[in-house]
């Protein structure tokens, strides 16, 4: 039994959550596999207006057409729960690599916006985890760095 045939959908999300959001939508799904962390494949042989409504399920988590366009998705950051990776999705940052162009502090800032009781320890995890450091090893003196950046 080889594998089924059909174009490929790379979605950030583990291969469970997409099944979950695909229940009920069958137009041409074939399978799902997981990829890594958090990635997953869709084989589908969905078109038109199938496709707008496939690739529109998984929108708000990041998806491609090429594995290689596929940017890693925040939940995978080192020190961020899940809440925390839900917060920053809110705020517009979906993966790891859009949280390195707007850096810690600002994606801190945006979150704080949305997300009044978030606490300076998410600006912690965020700089540290843009590191891979945990986020309980920053010094003082880097905490303070990131608490200018946020008077600036």
């Amino acid at each position: 039994m080889g594998e089924p045939k059909g174009d490929r959908l790379y979605v950030n999300l583990g291969a469970s959550q997409v099944r979950r959001r695909l229940k009920a939508f069958g137009h041409g799904v074939r399978k799902v596999q997981s990829i890594g962390r958090n990635q997953s494949l869709i084989i589908h042989t969905a078109t038109g207006q199938h496709l707008t409504e496939l690739t529109d399920k998984f929108a708000d988590v990041g998806h491609a057409n090429r594995e290689s366009e596929l940017n890693e998705p925040v939940e995978n950051l080192r020190n961020l729960g899940p809440a925390s990776a839900a917060w920053l999705r809110d705020a517009g940052i979906t993966s790891i690599k859009e949280l390195r162009n707007v850096g810690a502090a600002t994606a801190y800032l945006m979150v704080k916006r949305a997300v009044p009781r978030a606490s300076l320890n998410l600006l912690w995890a965020l700089a540290a985890g843009l590191k891979d450091r945990d986020w309980r090893d920053l010094t003082d003196a880097e905490k303070q760095g990131l608490i200018a950046k946020l008077d600036q």
